[in-house]
C-alpha cells in the first residue's frame, strides 16, 4: 500500500506541467507546432478527415505477413505541412504520444509522398464483426493498428536500404509535427 501511494505521488511530481505536455496528450488530436514548438493549431481526427484531401495508399509495412495489403486512407504529410509553413526547412519532427520522435526529411516526405493515415479499408472480417457495415468502405485506425493517426509511406516505393535502417519513419500514435531546430 505504501508503495503504491509513493509510486502515485512520484508520478505525479515528474509529471511535466506545461501546455505542451497537455496539447500532446490526446492522441485523437494532431498538434501542429511553429518553429518556437508552441501549439498554435489543433486538428482532431474528425477536421483532419474534412479540411484536407485524404488519399489512399495500398501497401503493407515493415512488420506486415508476407503478402499482408491494407488500403490506408488519410491526409497527404506534404500539404498539411505546406499550410503551415513547415516545408520550407531541411526536416520535421514527428512526435508519438509516447514522445518518441522521429526526424524525417521534407525531401523524403517529397519523394515518397507519405500520409497521416486514419482510416484503412474495410474487409469481410470487419462486416462479419459489425466493425464495418455492408456499406462502409473504410473504418478509423484503432490502437492496434498503430492509430488513431498513424504516418504511413508507400512500402514498395521506399529504397531498400530504408528497411529496416529507417523504419523509424512509420510513426504510431503521432501527436504532434514540428520544424527541426
Amino acid at each position: 500500500m505504501l508503495f503504491r501511494a509513493i509510486a502515485l505521488l512520484l508520478s505525479v511530481l515528474l509529471l511535466p506541467n506545461n501546455a505542451t505536455f497537455a496539447a500532446l496528450s490526446d492522441p485523437t488530436i494532431l498538434t501542429i507546432e511553429d518553429e518556437q514548438h508552441q501549439a498554435p493549431d489543433k486538428y482532431p481526427v474528425d477536421m483532419l478527415r474534412s479540411r484536407y484531401e485524404n488519399v489512399e495508399i495500398q501497401t503493407r509495412t515493415p512488420w506486415s505477413k508476407a503478402g499482408d495489403v491494407v488500403t490506408f486512407r488519410g491526409p497527404r504529410i506534404g500539404d498539411v505541412l505546406r499550410e503551415h509553413g513547415l516545408s520550407t526547412g531541411k526536416s520535421v519532427q514527428f512526435i508519438a504520444y509516447d514522445n518518441f520522435t522521429s526526424e524525417i526529411t521534407l525531401k523524403e516526405i517529397e519523394a515518397y509522398n507519405p500520409i497521416f493515415a486514419i482510416d484503412r479499408a474495410c474487409v469481410e472480417a470487419d462486416k462479419a464483426s459489425g466493425r464495418c457495415t455492408p456499406q462502409q468502405d473504410f473504418t478509423p485506425l484503432s490502437p492496434e493498428e498503430q492509430g488513431p493517426i498513424f504516418l504511413v509511406w508507400p512500402y514498395d516505393d521506399l529504397p531498400s536500404a530504408y528497411i529496416p535502417a529507417r523504419n523509424s519513419i512509420w510513426v504510431w500514435f503521432v501527436v504532434a509535427v514540428r520544424q527541426s531546430l
